[in-house]
């Protein structure tokens, strides 16, 4: 088992020599002289415990202990301050910096290692739990996709004509979140899986219309839009997806304020659905529908120059047209060939 390294600061040479002696035996021990060599130092390694004198000159324990937990890497590192007064307001005042534990100075060594195990121990049972919850969390994430997935499927398939569809719309807006260069991973997987869910409400319309081999009357239409209020209705308790509701209910808005269902305007819009509304009207015009079939590239081309701004955020809807020039599809992935190792 790899020996643990516990960091020990202090100013006096005897109490550093001190430490040393009681601790060679079981750790890799490191001297440091003061607070800011501690800080230089662990720009270089982690160790797995810090025993860090209060009083020091230039930079006192807690100064150096504040700057320690200011660093994401060393965030969880164990800091046990070492002092020589038992002072109950230093104590507070330790704890409320992120310390874990004090130790009396001069130092008595069997309790000295003893306090020093426990809190190695600990850190590491903690370290591990948290390992074992970002595992079960990524599992269940994936299961969380599949679901998704599994409801986007079925969603397509009651509608004979938009096959795919909402998976292509979801390929789209990904594409478009990445090369806006305005979201993070986290945000752009966040934005695909909404664009996944973005018809989740067209379970609640009747086949009739929705298969209908013609255009809608004024109350087909009017039934028709109601999807985006019903997705955004069985998606408001989902609390996985950040927002998921939002790219159902919000996604046929348009930027000039003549969408539905609320008319939002501009950026009155929540952004993911002003990147699935592009991403959904483009894959409509090159998709066969029950009233057409799929629309001439020049065709599709002039309609988004036409709604750029009207329609469309500029912004998204230029990305939209990049995406075009490039000739970049998303096949149906019944269709791919997946060579699996």
């Amino acid at each position: 088992m790899q020996q643990k390294i516990v960091m020990v600061v202090d100013d006096t040479p005897s109490n550093l020599q001190q430490a040393m002696e009681v601790l060679q035996d079981k750790y890799k021990v490191m001297p440091v002289k003061s607070g800011v060599a501690a800080l230089a130092a662990l720009d270089k390694f982690v160790p797995d415990l810090i025993l860090l004198d209060i009083e020091m000159p230039e930079m006192d324990g807690f100064e150096t202990l504040r700057n320690i937990k200011s660093r994401e890497e060393l965030e969880k590192v164990p800091v046990i301050f070492l002092t020589s007064h038992a002072d109950k307001e230093n104590e507070i005042k330790g704890f409320n910096c992120g310390a874990v534990d004090f130790i009396m100075k001069p130092f008595v060594p069997e309790i000295m290692l003893v306090r020093i195990a426990t809190q190695i121990q600990l850190s590491s049972l903690l370290n591990s739990f948290e390992e074992e919850v970002r595992k079960k969390t990524k599992e269940n994430n994936e299961l969380t996709f599949q679901a998704i997935n599994a409801i986007a499927k079925t969603v397509d398939a009651k509608d004979k004509y938009t096959r795919q569809h909402s998976t292509r719309v979801a390929k789209f807006s990904r594409e478009i979140a990445i090369r806006s260069g305005l979201f993070n991973e986290e945000q752009i997987e966040v934005i695909y899986r909404t664009a996944l869910l973005h018809d989740i409400g067209k379970i609640g319309i009747k086949d009739a219309i929705l298969n209908k081999p013609g255009r809608l009357d004024d109350d087909e239409f009017a039934a028709m839009k109601t999807h985006t209020t019903i997705g955004a209705e069985i998606l408001k308790d989902v609390t996985l997806i950040k927002d998921v509701d939002k790219g159902a209910k919000y996604h046929h808005e348009r930027y000039d304020g003549k969408g539905y269902p609320q008319g939002l305007k501009g950026e009155e819009i929540p952004i993911v659905a002003r990147i699935v509304g592009v991403a959904d009207a483009y894959d409509a015009m090159t998709s066969d529908r029950a009233y057409r079939k799929h629309l001439p590239e020049e065709v599709v081309r002039g309609e988004l120059e036409k709604g750029r701004g009207a329609q469309f955020d500029p912004v998204f809807c230029d990305i939209m047209l990049q995406i075009m020039d490039d000739k970049i599809e998303f096949p149906d992935e019944e269709t791919l060939d997946i060579d699996i190792k």
